[in-house]
Formats: C-alpha cells, sequence, structure tokens
C-alpha cells in the first residue's frame, strides 16, 4: 500500500528517530543507475563514446538511461555498450529547440521516424510547461509513447505533468529534476499520481555536503520505489563529473537503510525502465533480437545474445528469449558448460525476466563468466505445462 505524507515535517522527525535505530547501508561499492545523461552533437564532438562508456564504467554504473539531440549520440553509446546504455528518444534534432518543439510538426515527425528505425524505453527528455501540455503534438507524443510502449521523461512544472498523465490512463511519466521542486510538494505529486516517478539530476539540495535533511529522508522513505538518480550532462564538460556524481550519491545514500538506498541508487531505475527497453528491444515475439543472437532451438524459437562479446574470465551479460505457443508458467535457466572437459561455469549467474506472455519471454542474465578459452556450449532448460526442455548450441572461446 502507498504511503504517503501529509506533514513533512512530524513525518520527518518520526522517521529520524526509526532511522536511529536502522542499519544504514554499505554504500562504497553500490551499484548506480543513472536515468538523465545526454550525449548530445556538441559532446559527440569533444568525447569519442569510447571515453563516454569508460567515464560510466569507473563510476560503477549498472546502466545510463541515454537521450541526445540529436539522436547520433545515443546510439553511437547503444553500439558499442550495448549492456549499459537504455537508449532514450529526444524530440530535438539540435540544440534551441526546447521551447519551440511541441509547436514544429518537423520535430513530431523526427520522432515518428526514429521511433520506425530504432528501439528506446522513453520519449524525453523534453522540455513543457502548463497547458501546453494539451497541444496538439505533445498530445500526439503521449499517444505514441502509450503504443510503443515507451516511459515520457518529462522536464516540466507540476501542472504540465498533471496535464499529461491525464491524456491516458496508461501512459508514464519520469518527472526529471523532480521539477525543481522541494521535498514536500514532490511528495504531494506523488502520492497524487501512482504513474509517476522522479529522478534527481542537478539537486545540489540533495546530499549538500554528503548528507541528508529530514524532509529527504521522509520522502525516500514514503515513497522508497519512485525516486532515482541522475546527473544531467548537458554539457560536454558535466560528462566527466560522473564518476564523481556516483561517489557523491553513495556518500549520501549511507544515510538511509540498505533496501531504500539501493531502490534510489539502482533498482526502483532497473524496475521502471528495463521492462519497457528489453520489451520493446526484443521488437515482435519471434523474430530473432540481433545479428549475435545464437539459435539453440526452432521449436520453440530459443535464442541467446551476448550483450557484449564474450572474454575469458570476463563478467558479461546476456539476453535469452523463447517464443512459443505454451510459455504459460514457463521457467527457463540459461547456464554454458564445456562438454569435453565435464564442467560448467563456475558462477551463478542472475536471471530478471523483462517480458513474460503466454507465447514470448525475455529474460537478461546477469554474471556469466566463462573461466577459460576451448569449445563452450549455451544450455537452456526451459519448464512449462507442457513440459520439460532442453536445448545446447556449442561456441568457441578464444
Amino acid at each position: 500500500m502507498q504511503r504517503h505524507i501529509h506533514r513533512a515535517a512530524g513525518a520527518a522527525a518520526l522517521i529520524l528517530c526509526t532511522l536511529s535505530t536502522t542499519s544504514h547501508a554499505d554504500t562504497r561499492s553500490l551499484p548506480i543507475a543513472d536515468a538523465h545523461i545526454h550525449y548530445s552533437h556538441d559532446s559527440v564532438e569533444l568525447t569519442p563514446p569510447e571515453r563516454v562508456v569508460a567515464l560510466m564504467r569507473a563510476a560503477n554504473l549498472k546502466f545510463a538511461l541515454v537521450s541526445s539531440s540529436d539522436d547520433n549520440g545515443t546510439q553511437l553509446l547503444s553500439d558499442i555498450a550495448p549492456d549499459l546504455i537504455v537508449p532514450g528518444l529526444r524530440p530535438y534534432r539540435r540544440r534551441g529547440e526546447t521551447g519551440t518543439w511541441f509547436r514544429d510538426e518537423g520535430a513530431l515527425e523526427y520522432v515518428e521516424t526514429l521511433l520506425a528505425t530504432n528501439r528506446y524505453a522513453t520519449i524525453g527528455e523534453f522540455h513543457l510547461f502548463g497547458d501546453d501540455a494539451d497541444l496538439p503534438i505533445p498530445r500526439r507524443i503521449v499517444a505514441l509513447a502509450v503504443e510503443h510502449n515507451l516511459v515520457l521523461h518529462a522536464h516540466s512544472d507540476a501542472e504540465a505533468v498533471e496535464r499529461l498523465l491525464a491524456q491516458h490512463p496508461d501512459v508514464k511519466v519520469l518527472w526529471a529534476h523532480s521539477g525543481f521542486d522541494g521535498p514536500e510538494a514532490v511528495a504531494a505529486m506523488l502520492a497524487k499520481h501512482d504513474r509517476l516517478w522522479a529522478d534527481l539530476a542537478f539537486r545540489s539540495d540533495v546530499g549538500r555536503g554528503g548528507s541528508l535533511s529530514p524532509e529527504w529522508i521522509a520522502l525516500f522513505t514514503a515513497f522508497p520505489d519512485r525516486m532515482m538518480l541522475g546527473t544531467d550532462t548537458y554539457t560536454p564538460e558535466r560528462m566527466y563529473f560522473l564518476p564523481e556524481h556516483a561517489s557523491n550519491a553513495r556518500r549520501w545514500l549511507a544515510a538511509l537503510p540498505t533496501d531504500i538506498a539501493e531502490g534510489v541508487a539502482w533498482r526502483n531505475a532497473f524496475d521502471l525502465l528495463m521492462p519497457h527497453w528489453q520489451a520493446n528491444r526484443a521488437t515482435t515475439a519471434c523474430e530473432l533480437s540481433s545479428d549475435n543472437a545464437v539459435v539453440l532451438s526452432e521449436s520453440p524459437l530459443i535464442t541467446v545474445t551476448p550483450l557484449t562479446e564474450p572474454e575469458v574470465s570476463q563478467p558479461f551479460s546476456a539476453m535469452l528469449q523463447i517464443c512459443g505457443s505454451e510459455l504459460h508458467n514457463a521457467a527457463v535457466r540459461l547456464d554454458g558448460s564445456m562438454p569435453s572437459h565435464g564442467h560448467g561455469m563456475n558462477y551463478d549467474p542472475e536471471h530478471t525476466v523483462i517480458a513474460d506472455g503466454d507465447d514470448h519471454m525475455t529474460v537478461q542474465v546477469d554474471g556469466l563468466v566463462l573461466h577459460m578459452p576451448g569449445t563452450w556450449a549455451w544450455q537452456v532448460e526451459l519448464r512449462t505445462d507442457a513440459g520439460r526442455t532442453t536445448a545446447t548450441q556449442a561456441f568457441s572461446l578464444n
């Protein structure tokens, strides 16, 4: 049941008393999901995509939501680090369109063209305020978000957010910068709208000096699954702030109980964005998700797609996709083995169901480690109401 803040000051005092006897998180190595990164054309000119990815990995980012003006920067990063980048579609072809895009038919055509070409988790971050949210182009953007299973990432005031949410009962909004509102106002909006989440990008008032105010603690405690982190690399030089921003966030997250700190750090962003991204990434139930997909079985269609090139003793992730007619109550597991040696992996990977239907299933598998070179085999065990299916496919690791 959703907990609400009605009197933030009183709630904060009560929460502080409770937290004084609660064990706090050890956040020094906590993964971070950054839900607000841009890699626009000026950043592309100044910072190679390989350097950007290196900065993200130095920050120990679990993943990053990236949108850009134009979309080229987002695609560059996604191509070289598909395990790290969650693409968002910004309706800007270049800088300077933040105040005009919602009256510009060319901007709408740009969005529709890219939606037909690429896959995304969000539309945004876009700037939109007041009753401009009810103009025809923003209304079409809401309809496209619902049609394409996307979250709206809105840099907006509370009025525009409410107008966007009112346009369709299924639309979800990630409120960029939490509207730059105070914690009490953010809490009031979250209490009113269960399809609203908020990021903390460019909020220097959160965790100032490495500590949290009672008001922010009250907000995180009342809405532990609705807040997430972000940096906002709106200028090229801010890209180099990613590791420092992550380190600073870990410092003030230590003031929270472990489960809340982990939620704000990465899990809330994962739970909101990943189902949309992975479902859209799979595109249709029974098409190969990429040229890297390895087919283990034709009926049902079972494919494994490594998200990065496997290297000896280096952890990596893979996408497991199953397409068939009887997948109700399905359970699936991906493993790797070396048939000639009679052993498998030394590590137990983590399986996360991203999309689940009666005729398709998509699972992200993290923590795969192939500890020696040679001939390996993917092994998939699938259990459904109809019985048990196993599938294997050999591959070489140099």
